[in-house]
């Protein structure tokens, strides 16, 4: 028999232990047949249920609050009967769901007793259920059928769970009274967190829009501060480890694919693409780990991320499976966009910053925030609060990803110049574009673990720069953003983590998550320059990109040079430097180096000879600078225009 888990705490608040106030009910929920009985403080109830599928509650209406024992006997695959026992906490004001799912795991929810309605503490029994939904569906229409319902929900005294609702309402085909239905309904439901189960039955955006709002205005008038669970926000750290400890003590890769199949098609189950990839991680079979991935789509909560999971199929076939699977999934399953009062609360937010760059700070975030979308109305009226026109930009380009409408993006050319708004429709095309659906797959873990390890441990921060410099030249060698990311930040220099960032730009193959880079970056300047960078390359210029030297290797070759010592040694040196094509400089490493010769000659010659190598060839005109006779500015003036007008 396959352990279960050693020990569940499925409540952790401290309350009296046998307080005299009435409780809430507790409800237990067991689905399949494995369970046959449970125990509630040494009390036995009977499970009944004859198939995998089968669901029966337990309700439980007399418990104290405080702390109780929670026991599961269960028929393992040697039909051997096996206990298992936990513990949970009844709090006052609270009423407690228990769900045992087929494979023995346990999930628990706490629903705040409406004290308006003291009589509604109970949920309604499956029995009692069964019996108003087998009456509404005799009605002969959808008008007669939301009468009914809405009678029954006005007139009942126990509460409904999300699902008990979903299936009532799912009987009426109109949108408008199923939007009616949902609203009456809420506030009969015990488990409001798995609330979705309703609001997703609406097609309309605009009503899933009117019920959120009416939701809201509920919570708000409500003067309890808990805080419940938010549908579609990923699972806690916590909750993650609870059920990767439940997954692995499962026995065997087929019942690890058995639990996790169940998980990941419970529609009020959410998690991000790193814990997905974790859990699937933990079966073996190609063809098992090629349905995992399906079917843990619909619960990622930054979808933008989840080419990284395909480096767990090995089979390329699979691969474009699995890329032709989710770009149907994004057809027809769009996520709804922030409601208007989340919306007015952020825009309330960003407004009230005291500069622009939190403003920015703000926006950023809440644009890559997972699970955050946004109608293109929205990014308008929100993006504008920013006056600086690059950053204006960058958010048009961060938010795209984030739009539930992206054909009207356009919307944007209201508050972009004619150049930005040529650049985001690049972008835009590009990530349209993207080359994630080429097949190439990111390095896998194992090898990209070793990679990160072997930088990590160097100490010399010139040989970390090499290092990644190296790994990303390795034209075979490709990358995740956020692997780029994590490697970038191993290096202290920002000089160093820009020129990496464009080194590494070429190898990614999830270009459009490249503005994750930015935040790597305090200083403005660093992230617009990087953003340039790759803006210019999806222009698709067909020009060769420079990319300046590291900031460490510049050094070097400065030290190298200041200390080379015997007449002319110091001239010959920077010529040959300037003289190998591959050197690439900045206007600011040129203009230290060639004061390293006294000769204005000398500097001069030195100065023509670097053009070549410049990447900001615009700002070449701060080496005037370094001359004190006209004549000597004069002639490399002459030069330059000579060099740009016969490119």
């Amino acid at each position: 028999m396959k352990t279960l888990f050693s020990f569940l705490l499925l409540c952790v608040i401290t309350v009296s232990a046998f307080s005299q106030t009435q409780a809430g009910a507790v409800t237990v929920n067991v689905t399949g047949n494995r369970t046959k009985q449970i125990a509630v403080d040494s009390r036995y109830y009977t499970i009944s249920n004859t198939s995998i599928s089968s669901e029966q509650a337990v309700v439980i209406n007399d418990l104290e609050n405080g702390p109780h024992t929670l026991e599961i006997i269960r028929q393992n695959q040697y039909n051997k009967s096996v206990s298992t026992k936990s513990t949970f906490t009844l709090r006052e004001g609270f009423s407690l769901v228990i769900d045992i799912s087929p494979n023995g795991s346990i999930t628990s929810s706490e629903t705040r007793i409406d004290n308006r309605n003291t009589n509604s503490q109970a949920v309604l029994s499956v029995a009692a259920f069964n019996k108003i939904f087998a009456a509404a569906k005799k009605k002969t229409n959808s008008a007669a059928r939301a009468t009914y319902i809405e009678t029954q929900l006005a007139t009942i005294n126990r509460r409904l769970t999300s699902k008990q609702a979903s299936q009532l309402i799912q009987l009426v085909n109109s949108e408008s009274l199923r939007l009616k239905l949902s609203k009456q309904s809420y506030s009969k439901i015990s488990d409001t967190q798995n609330f979705s189960l309703v609001s997703n039955l609406l097609r309309s955006s605009a009503n899933r829009t009117e019920l959120s709002d009416y939701i809201a205005l509920l919570s708000d008038e409500d003067e309890d501060n808990d805080t419940d669970v938010i549908a579609g926000s990923p699972m806690t750290d916590e909750q993650f480890r609870t059920i990767y400890a439940e997954v692995n003590v499962e026995y065997g890769s087929a019942n690890k694919n058995y639990y996790l199949n169940n998980f990941f098609n419970k529609e009020y189950n959410f998690y991000t693409t790193s814990q997905a990839k974790q859990f699937i991680e933990m079966v073996t079979p190609e063809l098992d780990r090629f349905e995992l991935t399906k079917n843990a789509y619909r619960g990622i909560t930054d979808k933008e991320n989840y080419s990284d999971v395909y480096s767990l199929l090995n089979n390329t076939s699979n691969r474009t499976a699995l890329i032709a699977y989710i770009n149907a999934y994004d057809n027809t399953n769009v996520r709804p966009a922030m409601t208007d009062v989340q919306f007015n609360k952020l825009y309330q937010s960003v407004y009230y910053q005291n500069s622009t760059t939190a403003r920015y700070t703000t926006i950023n975030n809440a644009f890559t925030t997972s699970g955050n979308y946004f109608t293109a109305v929205q990014a308008k009226q929100i993006i504008p609060l920013v006056n600086i026109e690059s950053s204006r930009l960058l958010l048009s380009k961060a938010v795209y990803k984030r739009l539930v409408d992206r054909a009207n993006y356009t919307e944007f050319n209201s508050f972009l110049s004619v150049a930005s708004r040529t650049d985001l429709y690049n972008y835009v095309r590009n990530y349209d574009n993207s080359n994630s659906n080429s097949g190439v797959v990111a390095m896998n873990e194992t090898d990209y673990n070793q990679l990160y390890n072997s930088i990590n441990s160097v100490w010399s921060t010139a040989s970390r720069v090499n290092l990644t410099t190296e790994a990303f030249n390795n034209y075979s060698n490709y990358f995740t953003t956020f692997q780029v990311r994590r490697l970038v930040l191993l290096i202290n220099s920002e000089n160093d983590r820009l020129t990496l960032s464009k080194l590494a730009y070429d190898n990614v193959i999830d270009q459009a998550n490249y503005s994750q880079l930015y935040d790597v970056f305090s200083n403005t300047n660093n992230r617009n320059d990087l953003a340039n960078f790759v803006a210019g390359v999806q222009n698709g210029s067909g020009t060769v990109v420079k990319i300046p030297m590291t900031e460490t290797e510049f050094n070097s070759m400065y030290r190298n040079v200041q200390f080379s010592f015997g007449f002319g040694a110091k001239m010959s040196a920077l010529t040959e430097i300037f003289n190998k094509e591959t050197n690439y400089f900045t206007v600011q490493q040129v203009k230290k180096l060639i004061p390293l010769v006294s000769d204005e000659d000398n500097r001069l010659q030195l100065a023509k000879a670097s053009y070549n190598n410049i990447t900001d060839q615009a700002s070449f005109t701060e080496l005037y600078d370094l001359f004190s006779l006209q004549a000597s500015k004069d002639e490399l003036a002459s030069y330059v225009s000579n060099a740009y007008n016969n490119k």
